[in-house]
């Protein structure tokens, strides 16, 4: 062995070593840019906070809102437990007359009035209705009222001429078939007028019960 042969077999174990060396230290690279590069638990949870906060922002499902009574309180007024009547109205207009139909709480308990009656003109008390029903008009908020025994809430309604609408069948209604907010029972106030019996002719617009 010659003096190049023994200075090559020394130093190839120095060289193996270092070249070892080296792929140890490259290997561990890979993990720790990894580690920096990969979300955060924080990170991929955060995003779940906030559906949990998107509800509280609601109002709309609050009983004032949604006309239900609050928990505890008085139950609808019924029917049965109201006694009807027209009353004088405020304002007016050429060929409309506007008056108020009040609902008195007859009962000897509390009762929750809130919202739109149902109102059309009926031929009699166990008559048909004559005509459109009344249309709702919306220009006054709706408000939740507690009828204590012996108290009224009133809606003003607005009956149109039938002289004035082309095309009328003209007749004479016994009165106004009445049905309570959300009540499927209805009372009867006698009240005689002229009326359409055409159903596509509208005489009749009500707005919410008020404090009376």
């Amino acid at each position: 062995m010659n003096r190049f042969q023994r200075a090559f077999v020394l130093a190839s174990p120095l060289v193996l070593a270092a070249a070892l060396a080296g792929c140890g230290s490259g290997g561990t690279a890979p993990s720790s840019s990894q580690t920096a590069g990969s979300p955060s638990p924080s990170a991929t949870q955060s995003p779940s906070a906030s559906p949990s906060g998107t509800p509280s922002g609601g109002g709309s499902g609050s009983p004032s809102d949604t006309g239900t009574p609050v928990a505890g309180g008085p139950a609808r007024c019924l029917s049965t437990q109201l006694e009807g009547s027209l009353q004088p109205g405020g304002g007016g207009a050429a060929g409309t007359v506007y008056q108020k139909i009040a609902l008195k709480n007859t009962s000897q308990t509390a009762c929750l009035l809130e919202g739109f009656a149902g109102v059309s003109l009926t031929n009699g008390p166990t008559g048909d209705p004559i005509g459109a029903p009344a249309d709702r008009d919306t220009s006054v908020a709706v408000v939740p009222i507690v009828l204590q025994p012996g108290q009224s809430g009133a809606a003003d309604f607005g009956l149109h001429q039938a002289g004035n609408f082309q095309g009328c069948t003209v007749v004479t209604a016994a009165g106004y078939r009445v049905y309570p907010p959300e009540d499927y029972g209805s009372l009867f106030i006698p009240a005689p007028a002229t009326a359409c019996s055409n159903a596509d002719i509208h005489l009749l617009t009500l707005r919410a019960f008020q404090p009376f």
